[in-house]
C-alpha cells in the first residue's frame, strides 16, 4: 500500500510539472498554424450549488477576470455537472482553515455508545489554473480529528487536468481520501463538503461507495481516471474513459475491494441548453484474498439541460446486467436497472441540490457486492447579508449480492443522515457556524425467521466552529 501511494504521488507530481511544458508547446505550435480557428477562453466551472470560490475574496473591478462561457462538460463524461462557469481569475491559490468542536452521542455502529467530544482542525488549499486550452483544478484538505476515544488524520485530495487541442481533449484525474469513518454524512455535518465546501470534481459512482456506516477505523479510498473526448461536429462528441479505484481498511477485518471501470458514450446537442447521450459502462469488482468477482454491464440513455448560473439537470438510466463470478453458492446472472441523476437549481437567494443514483457497488467494506440506491439533497438559503442556513439530507440502501454460504440470509443495510447548519459571516471568506446532525443505521435480514432480526443504531451531534479564508494568491 505504501508503494502504491508513493507511485500515485510521483505520477501526480509528474503531471503537474508536465502541464506547463505541454501547454507552452501547444501555444507555440498554434502560432505557426494559421489555419486553426481561435478558441474562446473560458472560466473555471463552479462546483454544483456553489458561488465562485473567489466571490467573497476577490477585489472589485479587477481587469484579470476570465470570460464567461457555457457548460462544456459532456453528459457521458466523468466530471460532476455544474451550474456553469463564472467570472474569476485564471490562475490562483486560495488557502483556508476550518475549526470545529463537537459533542455527540455515538451509535453502537460507531463502537461508542457514551457521550463523547471531538475536535476537527482542517486546512484547505484550492489551486485553479485555467487558460484557453487547459484547466487544472486541485483541492487538498488535510488535518486531524482529536476525540476522547481516538485520534485520526484526515486527508482528502481532488485533482483534475483537462487539455484541449483542435478536436481532441484529454482529462486525467484522481480523488483520494484517508478518513476514520464513512464519508457519507462525515462528522455528523452532512459530509466533508458540508463542513468546508469541498467539491468533488469526479462523478460519485467512480469513487468506492461507503454508504454503510462502520465502526471508526482508518480507511483509504483512491480513484484514478483518464478520459479522451473527440468533437465529431459542432453538435456531437464522443468520449471514452477508464478508471481504477480501491477501498482498503487498515484493520478491523473489513472487506477490501477494487473496481476497474470503462465508460464510453456519444453526445448530441439538441439546442444550446439541451443535450442527449447514449452511454455504455462496465465495472469489474474484485476482493482481496477471495476469488470472487462481480461484472456489471450498463447501457443508458441520458438527457441534460443547462441554463448557465441557474439550472443544471441531467439523468441517465437503463438496464444493468450483473454477472457473479467464482461464488461459493454458484455463479449467475441477473438483470436490473441503473440510474444516475442530478439537479442543481439556483434561485435569487436559494440553491437546491438533489441527486439520485442506483447502481452496483463494491459493498462499502461490509458486503461482497451490493445493489445500492442513494439519494442526497441540500438546500442553501441566504437569510440576510450576514446569515445563511443550510439543510443536508441523505439516504442509502444496500442489498447484498453475494452470500458465502447457501444458508445465509440476504442482508439489507439502510442508513440516513440529516444536518442543519446556521452560519454568520464575519468578513468575506470568514464565518462562524452552528450545526446539528443525526445519523441512523438499520440492519435487517430479509429472510430471517428469528425475532429481533432488525437492529437500529442512531447518533446525534451538535457542532460549532468557524471557517477562515485567506485572500487568494494570484499567478502570472
Amino acid at each position: 500500500m505504501a508503494k502504491l501511494i508513493y507511485i500515485c504521488g510521483w505520477a501526480l507530481l509528474t503531471v503537474i510539472l508536465y502541464v506547463p511544458a505541454v501547454q507552452a508547446q501547444g501555444t507555440d505550435s498554434d502560432k505557426n498554424d494559421k489555419r486553426e480557428q481561435p478558441v474562446a477562453p473560458y472560466a473555471p466551472p463552479l462546483p454544483a450549488g456553489k458561488t465562485s470560490v473567489l466571490a467573497m475574496n476577490l477585489p472589485q473591478g479587477s481587469t484579470e477576470e476570465a470570460q464567461v462561457a457555457g457548460n462544456n462538460r459532456p453528459l457521458s463524461g466523468v466530471q460532476e455537472p455544474t451550474l456553469g462557469p463564472a467570472a474569476g481569475f485564471g490562475k490562483f491559490l486560495v488557502p483556508s482553515v476550518s475549526v470545529m468542536s463537537q459533542m455527540s452521542t455515538s451509535s453502537s455502529a460507531s463502537g461508542f455508545s457514551q457521550l463523547g467530544g471531538s475536535s476537527y482542525l482542517l486546512g484547505t488549499l484550492d489551486l485553479n489554473r485555467v487558460s484557453e486550452r487547459s484547466e487544472l483544478l486541485l483541492r487538498y484538505t488535510g488535518g486531524a480529528m482529536v476525540s476522547s476515544y481516538m485520534n485520526s488524520a484526515i486527508q482528502d485530495i481532488d485533482f483534475s487536468y483537462n487539455f484541449k487541442w483542435q478536436r481532441w481533449s484529454l482529462l486525467v484525474g484522481d480523488q483520494a481520501s484517508y478518513l476514520s469513518e464513512s464519508s457519507f454524512g462525515f462528522g455528523g455535518v452532512g459530509g466533508l463538503g458540508f463542513l468546508n465546501g469541498n467539491p468533488q470534481f469526479l462523478n460519485g459512482y467512480l469513487t468506492p461507495n461507503q454508504t454503510i456506516p462502520t465502526i471508526m477505523v482508518p480507511r483509504l479510498s483512491n480513484t484514478v481516471v483518464s478520459q479522451i473526448e473527440y468533437t465529431v461536429s459542432p453538435r456531437s462528441s464522443w468520449t471514452a474513459s477508464g478508471s481504477y479505484g480501491l477501498l482498503n481498511f487498515l484493520g478491523a477485518g473489513f472487506v477490501n475491494s477494487t473496481d476497474t471501470g470503462f465508460k464510453t458514450g456519444y453526445n448530441y446537442a439538441l439546442s444550446p441548453q439541451s443535450s442527449t447521450a447514449v452511454i455504455y459502462r462496465f465495472d469489474d469488482f474484485r476482493y482481496t484474498y477471495l476469488p470472487l468477482g462481480i461484472e456489471n454491464h450498463v447501457l443508458q440513455l441520458g438527457y441534460a439541460r443547462y441554463v448557465t448560473g441557474r439550472l443544471s439537470f441531467q439523468i441517465a438510466g437503463g438496464p444493468s446486467l450483473v454477472m457473479l463470478r467464482a461464488v461459493p453458492t454458484g455463479s449467475g446472472n441477473s438483470l436490473s436497472w441503473a440510474v444516475d441523476s442530478a439537479l442543481n437549481y439556483q434561485l435569487e437567494r436559494t440553491t437546491i441540490l438533489l441527486s439520485y443514483d442506483r447502481y452496483v457497488t463494491g459493498g462499502s467494506g461490509v458486503l461482497f457486492g451490493a445493489q445500492t440506491g442513494q439519494v442526497e439533497a441540500t438546500i442553501q438559503r441566504k437569510l440576510s447579508p450576514k446569515w445563511e442556513a443550510s439543510v443536508s439530507m441523505g439516504y442509502a440502501t444496500n442489498r447484498s449480492l453475494i452470500q458465502l454460504a447457501p444458508n445465509l440470509n440476504t442482508q439489507n443495510y439502510n442508513s440516513w443522515y440529516a444536518a442543519v447548519r446556521f452560519s454568520r459571516q464575519l468578513r468575506p471568506g470568514t464565518a462562524l457556524f452552528l450545526t446539528y446532525g443525526a445519523r441512523l443505521e438499520a440492519v435487517k435480514a430479509a429472510t430471517c425467521g428469528r425475532p429481533n432480526c432488525a437492529t437500529n443504531f442512531i447518533s446525534h451531534e451538535i457542532s460549532a466552529g468557524f471557517n477562515f479564508g485567506l485572500r487568494p494568491i494570484l499567478f502570472r
